[in-house]
């Protein structure tokens, strides 16, 4: 009887022990799309590829941030000045803002297809 008590704390300690691993691995991933997300929001100037006028751009944190728990987050943008009227442009302006690499080293250039 003795036995399979403790064989039974064992189990119980060694199920406590991956619960805490995982645990730790999902709030690591977590703190970095909080991270992610803090680091990207706000607006930023660009000068517009298409019109080649300056337009002030938001940059999809909220999404970024979700995407950096699960990979790599791809830039979007979120509003631009330049739209509703060209809202179909395509986000040229993103490689001026991925050309600062100490605030985006970890982002990847996704496009809208």
């Amino acid at each position: 009887m003795e036995l399979l008590i403790v064989i039974i704390d064992g189990g119980v300690f060694a199920a406590l022990v991956v619960l805490a691993m995982l645990a730790a691995y999902l709030l690591q991933h977590v703190i970095h799309g909080i991270q992610v997300y803090f680091r990207i929001r706000g607006s930023r100037l660009v000068t517009c590829p298409e019109t080649h006028q300056a337009a002030m751009v938001e940059v999809d944190a909220k999404s970024m941030g979700m995407q950096a728990m699960l990979g790599t987050p791809c830039l979007r943008l979120s509003q631009c000045s330049r739209w509703p009227m060209r809202e179909d442009c395509g986000q040229d302006c993103l490689r001026q803002i991925e050309a600062r690499p100490a605030e985006f080293k970890f982002i990847a250039a996704c496009r809208a297809s």
